[in-house]
């Protein structure tokens, strides 16, 4: 396969939406259009994004989106989400994504990548296998309201 990395638009937001569904419901998930329209959306409409698709020609095979914050000494990248749909997955290809994300975001000036993970192994290790490491610098804190 020939895999071409292209940046996300507005108009790649229903492919995008509609192939979300399927791999969260199938997860056992209970997502609805409406309800991923509202999560994507609040991604791409952000106006620092900045969104990369994995495609294979037309086919769209995952995707990563998230968004620049700019501090007063550095620039920096949080990842919010990356997604290597179920039929692609185990051949590298989200590392392939990964990899091209933090090539492009360097490119615009970021000098860090943020991303919160799940408290899963496999999650942790497929980022600290990439050079992710708990981050000293922010730390997330949560208060249930």
């Amino acid at each position: 396969m020939e895999y071409e990395i292209k940046e996300l638009k507005l108009q790649d937001l229903d492919t995008l939406i509609n192939k979300y569904i399927i791999y969260y419901n199938d997860e056992g998930g209970r997502w609805t259009y409406t309800l991923a329209k509202i999560r994507l959306e609040q991604n791409f409409l952000t106006p620092s994004f900045y969104g990369v698709g994995l495609y294979d020609k037309s086919e769209l095979l995952g995707f990563a989106i998230g968004c620049f914050k700019q501090y007063d000494d550095l620039l920096i990248y949080y990842l919010e989400e990356i997604l290597v749909f179920k039929e692609y997955q185990n051949k590298g290809l989200g590392t392939k994504l990964l990899q091209e994300l933090e090539s492009l975001v360097k490119k615009q000036g970021a000098e860090k990548i943020n991303l919160s993970t799940t408290n899963e192994k496999k999650h942790q290790k497929f980022y600290s296998r990439l050079g992710f490491e708990k981050s000293d610098f922010l730390v997330p804190m949560l208060k249930k309201i």
